[in-house]
């Protein structure tokens, strides 16, 4: 990007703009190359300010959150990119709480239960934002992250500012009315329910003791690979093809869960998606289940 067009940013952003600005420390997978242009977002109003910014100059651009279900490729992401993950962007008024879309879930399941408030407990040790989350409709066997959804404020492509409520929006496993459309999620409502906060907060203490007996949480991951095929599950179907241990360059499948690829170090992002097909192939051969990915891999930046 052009000098000129940097200062510009960074005149109409508060967050800081970094040009070059290296993603794999952005991602939990701690890989992947630099953005033309990185702007860390203050808060749901600059991430608003730098989104409406790159649609009007006609830039590509990324919204990244966690950075927690993304595989940034090794060559870079081309024009500007968002991180708005960082904050705590809650409000309540009565049973509903409010979140920008960079606050972290468990920010927001805390904060709700410090106002007595429950029902997001189901997100519990989801590593994400309220935005990436919404994206993905992520969640457990216990609920998702759409179920006491109250209202969506968005930036749609053309710039407009718009709040949509739950009732409008189609929902399904893993899926949302926002991904791949270009939409930005600034914030988002929830109707919750009066709780007890000593009994929300030992809901969260148990998820991520449950999260740490099943997952490899001692090196980067991002999470489940595959989504849950049809009456079966993708860990089971790629530990019986054999895949545990398997390795490309620095990726491996976990020992402890099958459905997730391990940075063991020195991965690169060519490494963990060439193992992802290798997966998918033999799963496929031995199984002939198709397993359908469900972390996003973001496109590269043109050589």
């Amino acid at each position: 990007m052009q000098e000129g067009l940097i200062r510009r940013l960074q005149s109409a952003v508060a967050g800081k703009v970094v040009p070059g600005g290296d993603l794999s420390d952005r991602t939990t997978y701690r890989v992947g190359g630099r953005a033309e242009a990185l702007v860390i977002a203050s808060g749901a109003d600059d991430l608003e300010r730098a989104c409406r910014f790159a649609l009007v100059e006609g830039i590509p651009l990324t919204v990244l959150g966690a950075g927690s279900n993304v595989i940034v490729p090794d060559e870079g992401i081309e024009g500007i990119v968002v991180c708005s993950a960082g904050g705590l962007e809650v409000s309540v008024s009565d049973r509903t709480v409010e979140a920008g879309a960079g606050t972290m879930l468990e920010d927001l399941i805390r904060k709700a239960a410090a106002r007595g408030l429950g029902g997001l407990e189901p997100l519990a040790g989801i590593p994400g934002t309220v935005g990436g989350a919404l994206v993905m409709n992520a969640g457990t066997d216990a609920g998702t992250v759409s179920g006491p959804l109250e209202r969506v404020t968005v930036l749609d492509r053309s710039g407009r500012t718009e709040t949509v409520g739950a009732e409008e929006l189609s929902f399904g496993y893993r899926e949302s009315p926002f991904a791949g459309t270009g939409v930005v999620i600034l914030s988002a409502a929830f109707r919750l329910e009066p709780a007890d906060e000593r009994e929300v907060l030992a809901a969260v203490d148990e998820a991520w003791t449950r999260r740490s007996r099943s997952y490899p949480l001692d090196l980067p991951s991002a999470g489940s690979v595959f989504r849950r095929p049809p009456g079966d599950y993708a860990g089971r179907l790629i530990e019986q093809a054999g895949c545990k241990g398997m390795r490309i360059g620095g990726a491996a499948v976990s020992e402890r869960h099958a459905n997730f690829i391990v940075n063991t170090g020195g991965a690169t992002a060519a490494d963990i998606v060439a193992l992802i097909e290798a997966v998918r192939r033999r799963v496929r051969e031995l199984s002939g289940v198709d397993l359908e990915l469900e972390q996003i891999v973001l496109p590269r930046r043109p050589a």
